[in-house]
């Protein structure tokens, strides 16, 4: 039998019907989130650049939410143990983790990940958007940038430089090798105990955001000698770039960010999204972002989604450079 034009126009209209049915409750879930209190792991201690973030930015997401958002520091491992706990948790929005850019570097120094760095997780968006520092203390000598320099080149194989997370640390080796400097990584486990043994003169340098040593730099216990950019920072007018102190080709950037488990509906994504961006547009948070030398972010997914896949390439690219080895 011959098909009808109405015949036609019924199918579509019933298969737009069946499409409609089938996203309406992610569509209705992303409208109703959140029903109950959110966890947000933070995979750092307590006192370091990724909890101050989380504690600038997630207790204004609860009052637009009206709802609660604990705050879970979970540190260990330069991110992966608390990265794993929201890999491994339900897709609904209610487990969500701050990472760093450490996110897309830890695949190449550590040799086995208890998830897949793309696949098991939803990137969300970009929160703050940063450098990295070379950080000195002045209780060890080291207020100047010529100061360390001069100091690490007159005595190869004397100095080391402490770092947090794998961010910092390959850009420590990045500075390394650009400079051609002999000096030995530290590893902390967090920005707040390095910070406490740079104050003390108990190594010399090391590397970390602005966002975790600005209150220090200001009040003179450390001192910012340089930063991972390829111009001086208009807040930092004052702080040179590494090319300028002897390191060309150390312009990284850093990030915090916001990822979700595998699976999160888009729609949901989306509102978790908008929801950020609406918090970082408040004139107090945008004020206090720029006020620790950083930027605002919020960017698409989509966007956000391939510069995760783009930087997991230039690391890799970086770690063979520095002859940085999965361990």
């Amino acid at each position: 039998m011959k098909e009808t034009g109405f015949n036609r126009r019924g199918f579509a209209a019933g298969a737009l019907a069946l499409a409609t049915t089938a996203t309406a409750p992610a569509v209705l879930r992303a409208q109703e989130f959140p029903a109950k209190p959110v966890r947000v792991v933070v995979p750092y201690p307590a006192g370091g650049g990724t909890d101050l973030v989380a504690r600038l930015i997630m207790p204004r997401l609860a009052e637009r939410w009206k709802q609660t958002v604990v705050i879970d520091n979970k540190g260990g491992a330069s991110g992966i143990l608390g990265s794993d706990i929201v890999a491994k948790a339900p897709a609904d929005g209610y487990t969500l983790l701050i990472m760093t850019s450490a996110h897309t570097i830890n695949p190449f120094t550590v040799k086995t990940l208890p998830y897949d760095t793309e696949r098991d997780f939803t990137p969300v968006t970009t929160l703050v958007l940063g450098v990295i520092a070379l950080v000195g203390s002045p209780k060890a000598g080291f207020d100047t940038p010529e100061k360390f320099m001069n100091a690490a080149r007159a005595n190869p194989g004397k100095y080391t430089f402490g770092s947090t997370e794998n961010t910092t640390r390959l850009i420590g080796e990045l500075f390394r090798l650009r400079s051609g400097l002999k000096i030995e990584n530290v590893a902390y486990k967090g920005a707040a105990p390095m910070m406490q043994e740079l104050a003390g003169g108990h190594i010399p340098v090391g590397f970390t955001s602005p966002l975790t040593v600005m209150a220090h730099h200001r009040a003179g216990t450390l001192r910012m000698l340089a930063v991972s950019s390829g111009k001086r920072l208009s807040e930092l007018p004052d702080i040179p770039t590494m090319a300028e102190i002897g390191a060309p080709g150390v312009d990284q950037s850093a990030w915090f960010s916001l990822f979700a488990p595998r699976g999160l509906p888009s729609a949901l994504t989306e509102r978790l999204r908008n929801d950020v961006v609406a918090v970082l547009a408040e004139p107090e948070v945008k004020a206090k972002i720029r006020d620790l030398a950083s930027e605002a972010g919020g960017e698409p997914t989509a966007e956000f989604a391939k510069r995760v896949s783009r930087e997991l390439k230039t690391w890799s690219e970086i770690a063979k450079a520095a002859g940085i080895e999965p361990e």
